[in-house]
C-alpha cells in the first residue's frame, strides 16, 4: 500500500512524535527560537530599508526632508518598514521573554509611532510628493 494520503502521513508524524517525545525528549524552549528568528527579521528589515534610502540619496531621518519618495524593495510592501522592522524586533524580545508587560511596551511603541511619528512624516510626503505620494498611498499599506 502506498501512503500518499496527507492525513494518514500527519497522523504518522503525530505518533512518530509523541513516541520520541516520550523515549528520547530533546527540550527546547520554542518560544524562545521563535523570538529570536522576529528580532533578526526586524533587524534584517531596517538593515534593507536604511540600505535602499541611502542608496536612493534620501534621508533616513525621521525628521528629516526626502527628496526622492522611495516606492521600491521592503517600501513595495510596508510604507514605514523601518518601523516594521523595529516593532518586528520588539515583539521578537517580548516572545523570547515569554512576558506580557514587554508586549505590552511593543503595542504602546506602535500606538505612538503609527499615531505621532508615521501621521507627521506622511503629512510631509503629501505636500512635498503630491501625486506621486497618492498613486504610492493608494497602493501600499502602511503596516503591512
Amino acid at each position: 500500500m502506498k501512503i500518499t494520503y496527507p492525513p494518514i502521513i500527519l497522523l504518522c508524524s503525530l505518533i512518530i512524535q509523541t513516541v520520541l517525545y516520550f523515549t528520547f525528549p530533546m527540550l527546547i524552549n520554542l518560544s524562545i527560537l521563535l523570538g529570536i528568528f522576529i528580532i533578526l527579521t526586524g533587524i534584517f528589515l531596517v538593515y534593507i530599508s536604511l540600505k535602499k534610502l541611502s542608496k536612493m540619496e534620501t534621508t533616513f531621518i525621521p525628521d528629516g526632508q526626502p527628496n526622492k519618495l522611495v516606492i521600491d524593495g521592503p517600501f513595495r510592501v510596508s510604507r514605514n518598514p523601518i518601523y516594521l522592522g523595529m516593532l518586528f524586533i520588539l515583539l521578537g524580545t517580548a516572545i523570547s521573554l515569554q512576558s506580557l508587560s514587554a508586549l505590552l511596551i511593543a503595542f504602546i511603541f506602535f500606538l505612538i509611532i503609527n499615531f505621532t511619528w508615521i501621521k507627521h512624516e506622511e503629512e510631509k510626503l503629501a505636500s512635498t510628493f503630491n501625486e506621486e505620494w497618492k498613486e504610492y498611498l493608494a497602493k501600499t499599506r502602511r503596516w503591512l
